[in-house]
């Protein structure tokens, strides 16, 4: 199995294999941590494999994949760079390449690598500029390989795949994803001609449009479903398409051509800077990673990994709660891009803004430095990786990941290994433009290139009839659906014909066992994977989803044993039916399946009833806490004017005693009533503030009334679903043989497992059972453990036709230990008999006696009566 050799784990290689990437990869990590590096090298590596990858690239680093030189001389690209660092371009660079081929040996990467990594082509796409590659976008009305097929075993994907069409055309024209009429109409005109083979241009849509081939949609009729105006109206706007220079800037360049792009090992990369508008940006790749969905589909399942989507800095694209146009599809392709071979490599900066659906669906993380704890707690909840992970993701240093791998198990803190291309920062327009200087060579003049929602593509080929009739066979509705991607995954041989003597399991007399002829065969167990989630999109906006993969294999459902992908065949309709006779355990799974997520969900949704009832709560109190503040500094002043109106009282009452003149008395007076105005108002304050703040707190036990209730009420709308199909088959070889065993051969029963080892290895020579164990005697009969006997003496077993009972001593022996009396006739074992030394008669002891001074000589019933 290919390996990609991205690091070490302490002194030792550390390699992932590459069908591991079929379940996507996410990297997160924060500035500085070595994130991007780590990147670069999978592409690399990826590549280096065979497998082309397509880059999505917001802020223009991945470009530097570019920068290649068999010899490290990055002298071209590094002067830049040295001038910032005030230092000499020659010495730069000569430091660049011993740095780079030091560190490369160090890891031990391959001394050829920089040289095979040289001759793959690496093309940076520019949209809206012409440093780069031109690319442009428009909707793509081709029709998918056999979609009615599609349509038939997975009406979910075929679903997907119209209205992703109809509203990402409809976009470019104007219309929203609430329009749902249009949406409807155009996806009703799109099944109507794929389902016919029939690709479409935007003019054909349009004709189509205005002449409908189809009465009815759904249960309405056409009119009912879009009236002739709203038709007229839409016509119009999609014209715009094809004549508005605005809108025909989107698709003045021609779209990727995905076919061209992954015909060979390379590294495609659409970098994004020059699109101005987050608005826009988003449709780009959206519309982009639509066109790259439908290509898939085109291609029909694999699998193996065939292609690597890489996507840098994703966050903003699959926001957590927000949903931008590219969600959606990015989504869709986590789900779906295993089955047509693609895997995805995601990376991020904080983990906290990437939705944790993104997260928790990749087989392989690598979790760098991150910049806050609560990114660490938030990467290891969701991965469920546990205290000790945290513990280690908080000591990486730059260049370390936390490895964690779902399957095969692995779990370790990685060094990424020094990547093969010169890494820097972002790459300017003018040193894209000399990169892509020779690519730009073989392209056609701009003024001869169709527009691209003009190209009609290349009607598939019909089936024919035979293969039509073999699916139709083939597609019989089971108790358990089939995925339209079944996976076939053949077992391990482990135990081949010519090592026959060391695993049958005839018991230890066997002296010679080989096989004779050897006929192979396949014998199928079903693999299904079983989905469950559960949502509640008003309240929490959240959802939890778990996909487990089980295979019904030696009589029960265990995960998935050691195996290799393996190419598709034809799988017989009474094997699919025999594999709804799992429907039932399946169920069970499901559901245990979906109520441990339910579990689950119940502290997402006290996390959201928290969240709510902060943020209607928070406002509220905050004013109370004000008004807290200043009651305390209220009634501090009401404190102090008390004390010094009780000083002037005083002071009054001193000044009466001692017949003070009269105007003096008087301005006391109207200090202490000043005093008393003073504290009268005060205390009115307080009253007031008082009153506001039991009104606060009356609001406060309303919101958290009203949030019960909602809470509650959205407890109520808590959905769950679960589903189970056939997601491929456990392809396990058998042999057929005829085996020859101690010299005698057997056939008609002999099968065995080459993967276990179990099997049968012929039939009893007494009773005729099919033997999966038993014994061989010497003449290479076979014995099961009811007709199994042993000589007393050489513990052998022996067949019927080599064995005896002694008729003495009642014990059973071999024919090698035991004779036939010629006097009486009976059988007798050797130590109950013996040769008469007279005539040379085998004679039982009841038959013979001993003669001579010290008796040894052995005289049969015959020549002792002469």
């Amino acid at each position: 199995m290919a390996k990609l050799h991205v690091g070490r784990v302490d002194d030792s290689k550390f390699e992932v294999d590459l069908s591991s990437l079929t379940r996507h990869t996410i990297i997160l990590g924060a500035t500085g941590s070595g994130k991007t590096v780590l990147s670069k090298v999978v592409v690399e590596e990826a590549a280096l494999q065979g497998i082309p990858t397509f880059a999505i690239d917001p802020k223009g680093d991945i470009g530097n994949l570019a920068f290649k030189s068999s010899s490290f001389d990055f002298s071209k690209w590094s002067g830049k760079e040295a001038d910032a660092l005030r230092l000499d371009r020659k010495e730069y660079a000569a430091s660049l390449r011993k740095l780079y081929g030091d560190r490369l040996k160090e890891f031990g990467v391959s001394p050829d690598a920089p040289a095979r990594f040289e001759k793959i082509p690496v093309r940076i796409f520019t949209p809206k500029s012409s440093a780069g590659l031109p690319v442009g976008i428009s909707p793509d009305l081709a029709a998918p390989k056999d979609f009615s097929s599609l349509l038939a075993s997975d009406v979910s994907s075929a679903a997907d795949l119209l209205d992703l069409t109809s509203y990402s055309l409809l976009r470019l024209a104007g219309y929203a994803e609430s329009d749902r009429s249009e949406i409807t109409f155009v996806s009703a005109i799109l099944e109507n001609a794929w389902k016919a083979g029939q690709s479409l241009t935007v003019r054909d849509l349009m004709r189509r449009i205005e002449n409908p081939p189809v009465s009815m949609i759904g249960s309405l009729h056409v009119s009912d479903v879009l009236s002739d105006n709203d038709r007229r109206k839409l016509v119009t706007k999609l014209n715009l398409l094809v004549s508005d220079p605005k809108l025909r800037s989107w698709s003045a360049a021609e779209p990727f051509n995905f076919s061209e792009m992954f015909k060979e090992p390379s590294i495609n990369v659409l970098d994004l800077r020059n699109i101005q508008s987050e608005q826009e940006k988003h449709l780009f790749v959206e519309l982009t990673l639509q066109q790259l969905f439908q290509w898939m589909i085109k291609q029909g399942s694999a699998q193996t990994l065939r292609y690597l989507l890489y996507f840098d800095e994703i966050a903003g694209y699959c926001p957590p709660v927000r949903e931008p146009s590219s969600k959606k599809l990015l989504l869709l392709l986590i789900k779906q891009a295993r089955a047509f071979g693609l895997g995805l490599m995601l990376a991020s900066q904080n983990a906290v803004d990437l939705d944790y659906k993104v997260i928790s669906n990749a087989n392989v993380r690598f979790i760098g430095r991150l910049g806050a704890q609560r990114d660490i707690q938030r990467v290891s909840v969701g991965l469920e990786l546990g205290s000790h992970a945290e513990k280690e993701i908080g000591r990486l240093q730059a260049g370390e990941f936390f490895c964690n791998i779902f399957e095969p198990r692995f779990q370790g803190v990685i060094k990424s290994r020094w990547p093969l291309t010169y890494h820097r920062g972002p790459l300017e327009n003018s040193e894209i433009a000399e990169l892509m200087a020779d690519f730009k060579k073989d392209m056609p003049a701009a003024e001869s290139v169709a527009q691209a929602v003009e190209v009609e593509p290349e009607q598939e080929e019909e089936p024919a009839p035979a293969r039509q009739k073999a699916r139709a066979k083939e597609e019989e509705e089971p108790a358990i659906p089939p995925s339209p991607h079944e996976a076939f995954m053949a077992l391990e041989k482990r135990f081949e014909p010519k090592d026959l003597a060391a695993f049958i399991r005839l018991g230890s007399n066997v002296k010679e066992a080989r096989a004779v002829s050897v006929e192979p065969s396949e014998i199928f167990h079903p693999v299904f994977e079983i989905s469950a989630s559960v949502f509640e999109k008003g309240y929490a906006k959240q959802t939890l989803d778990r996909v487990e993969e089980l295979a019904a294999f030696d009589g029960t459902l265990v995960q998935l044993p050691a195996h290799k992908l393996t190419s598709q065949r034809l799988i017989p309709a009474d094997v699919r039916k025999d594999a709804g006779k799992w429907k039932g355990e399946i169920e069970k799974r499901a559901a245990a399946l979906k109520k441990e997520l339910v579990a689950k969900f119940d502290v997402v949704m006290e996390d959201a009833r928290k969240e709510h009832l902060a943020a209607r709560t928070q406002g509220p109190k905050d004013k109370i806490a004000n008004i807290d503040e200043n009651i305390s500094k209220l009634l501090d002043l009401l404190d102090a004017e008390n004390e010094a109106q009780k000083q002037q009282e005083k002071l009054y009452k001193q000044l009466k005693k001692e017949k003070a003149k009269k105007s003096r008395l008087i301005s006391v007076e109207n200090k202490i009533d000043t005093k008393k105005h003073k504290i009268q108002t005060t205390k009115r304050k307080v009253e007031q503030l008082r009153t506001d703040r039991e009104a606060l707190v009356d609001k406060l036990r309303i919101i958290e009334i009203e949030e019960k209730e909602k809470f509650h009420d959205a407890l109520a709308e808590v959905k769950s679903k679960s589903s189970f199909e056939i997601a491929g088959w456990l392809v396990e070889t058998f042999y057929r043989a005829s085996i020859a065993v101690n010299g005698r051969e057997h056939h008609g029963d002999v099968r065995w497992s080459s993967w276990s080892g179990r099997g049968t290895w012929g039939r009893c020579s007494t009773c005729s059972v099919p033997l999966e164990d038993g014994s061989a005697c010497s003449c290479g009969n076979l014995l099961c453990s009811n007709h199994l006997a042993y000589c007393k003496i050489c513990l052998e077993p022996a067949c019927n036709e080599h064995r005896a009972m002694c008729y003495i001593c009642s014990s059973m022996f071999c024919s090698r230990h035991s004779v036939k009396c010629e006097v009486c006739g009976q059988s007798a074992c050797s130590n109950h008999s013996g040769v008469c030394s007279i005539c040379s008669r085998k004679a039982c002891v009841n038959c013979s006696q001993k003669k001579g001074l010290i008796k040894r000589e052995l005289v049969c019933r015959i020549c002792s009566g002469r």
